[in-house]
């Protein structure tokens, strides 16, 4: 049955004493299968050496002062059984640490946290929840040959999807949606240079230096306008012009 198992809790019976030391806690770790060195440099702010996490060993009854004899080791870290603290167990929210329990510490899982049929017997009315799924390797169930010999097989095909042009800046789209816009396009043209022309003309026209004789014409014409616009502006008549609107002062 254990050999059958694809993963199993790691449990150390070696004996754990609280008056080890540094030197003799180092051993631990890599006496043990999963034992790696995380070497890694940092470049963020304070933190110029990275510490990646190593094992997490979990104990029991060996005392406070296991603790101060791990605490030295970079990446590893102790925890008590009675006080497990989630953000150790999965940092970062994945599952999967690496952990070394202790014997006297795995003994204690039952008492403390009980079981799926009985109650736990330090937490009042505690029973330990049902997981989701038996198996909670979800990458392992999807590349099993069990599921890949139901589901379906990768789709190669790939739909290109047209570039849509904009007509009214390209003129080959424009021409399959109106045959007609090159003549107009066209006509415009033709219509804008003889406007051009026209006004060309008109203004060369216009700058051209006049006669002497039509220079008099118009100075004649200037006089007669004037001796008009005075005549008009006599007012001798007013009395009468404005007994003919009938109008009283």
């Amino acid at each position: 049955m254990a050999s059958s198992a694809a993963a199993r809790p790691l449990v150390t019976v070696q004996p754990l004493s609280s008056d080890m030391n540094t030197d003799q806690t180092t051993s631990v770790p890599k006496q043990t299968p999963g034992y790696i060195t995380w070497p890694g440099v940092g470049k963020m702010r304070n933190r110029r050496y990275i510490a990646r996490k190593g094992p997490l060993i979990v104990y029991g009854s060996e005392g406070a002062k296991l603790v101060k004899a791990f605490r030295n080791i970079p990446g590893v870290e102790v925890a008590n059984v009675e006080r497990l603290n989630l953000l150790k167990l999965a940092p970062g929210g994945h599952l999967g640490r690496f952990i070394i329990w202790t014997k006297s510490a795995f003994e204690k899982l039952d008492s403390i946290y009980g079981s799926f049929e009985e109650k736990s017997e330090k937490k009042s009315g505690y029973v330990l929840p049902r997981a989701k799924m038996v198996n909670a390797d979800l990458a392992r169930i999807i590349n099993s040959d069990e599921v890949q010999s139901v589901v379906r097989p990768i789709k190669l095909e790939k739909k290109r999807a047209c570039m849509k042009k904009n007509p009214l800046k390209n003129l080959n789209t424009m021409l399959r949606l109106n045959p007609y816009a090159k003549t107009a396009k066209r006509m415009a043209v033709i219509a804008e240079e003889q406007r051009l022309k026209s006004k060309k003309e008109k203004l060369d026209q216009k700058r051209q230096p006049i006669s002497k004789e039509e220079a008099s014409k118009i100075k004649t014409a200037s006089k007669a306008w004037y001796k008009t616009m005075i005549s008009d502006s006599d007012y001798a008549e007013f009395d009468v012009f404005t007994k003919w609107l009938g109008v009283s002062q």
